[in-house]
């Protein structure tokens, strides 16, 4: 009887396995024929092959990056700068990914004026882009364990050239840890909790107050990037690069 059910569970692991390896080979034959599309011309065709695969809840900054630029050749910039955009939170490193995005904002008619940010700023965002929020996350505990390691040999040392060298080391290793967790808690916070939009109308006028009755501020138009930093009925608060601030319909609107 236990022979039995054994088999049925490991018959029905391979069944599992088997689909797996069918939709993942499903998905890659998508993208080629999405590719084949986009190499012939053929950038409506590219577009709605990529959008399958994202239908199907497969997604990689190679795919939003195809995407993009196949919404790009279509002459539709919001949502190739969109597209960009998603892929840049998966791959902030590629250079081509973050060319092919400046490209297509200076097809934006919005030119919005960063705040400069001071150089420790900067670098601490670089930092965090250099690597995925998985590796920060190996990387604090990796380097906690290490140096709680260390820290016990350093106690049950009796050698004080080696004390100090063990207790350095630890000291430096816990730095580390502590370093990595807050990289991957700021890089989790962009990913997850930080919402990113891309103005998706011809034009919208951002209000003073959630209220279409309400005083005009000023005016924005497709493909611009904004911070979506409240939410209330169908009304999103939002915060552009250069610091203004107003109220648009969340119809407006399409997050990252």
């Amino acid at each position: 009887m236990q022979n039995k059910r054994l088999h049925k569970v490991l018959l029905m692991a391979c069944l599992l396995l088997a689909c797996i390896d069918v939709q993942a080979d499903e998905h890659s034959d998508r993208v080629k024929l999405g590719n084949e599309h986009f190499k012939a011309g053929e950038y409506m065709e590219a577009i709605e092959t990529y959008e399958q695969v994202l239908g199907d809840g497969k997604e990689s900054a190679e795919l939003y990056y195809n995407l993009g630029n196949a919404y790009y050749k279509f002459k539709n910039v919001p949502a190739a700068i969109l597209n960009y955009e998603r892929a840049v939170k998966l791959d902030p490193q590629n250079e081509d990914l973050q060319f092919n995005l400046k490209l297509s904002n200076l097809k934006t008619v919005d030119k919005i004026e960063v705040i400069p940010t001071f150089f420790i700023g900067e670098l601490a965002e670089n930092l965090e882009n250099m690597l995925s929020l998985n590796t920060w996350g190996w990387m604090a505990i990796v380097s906690l364990w290490v140096a709680a390691g260390l820290f016990f040999i350093y106690a049950s040392s009796l050698a004080n050239g080696l004390r100090r060298v063990l207790f350095f080391s630890s000291l430096l290793l816990l730095t580390l840890s502590v370093m990595s967790f807050g990289m991957g808690y700021q890089k989790y916070h962009s990913l997850y909790e930080e919402v990113q939009a891309i103005i998706f109308v011809p034009s919208v006028i951002v209000k003073s107050a959630p209220d279409p009755k309400e005083t005009d501020l000023f005016l924005l138009h497709e493909g611009t990037k904004v911070l979506v930093v409240e939410k209330m009925d169908e009304w999103n608060k939002i915060q552009l690069a250069d610091g203004s601030i107003g109220w648009i319909p969340e119809q407006s609107i399409e997050k990252i």
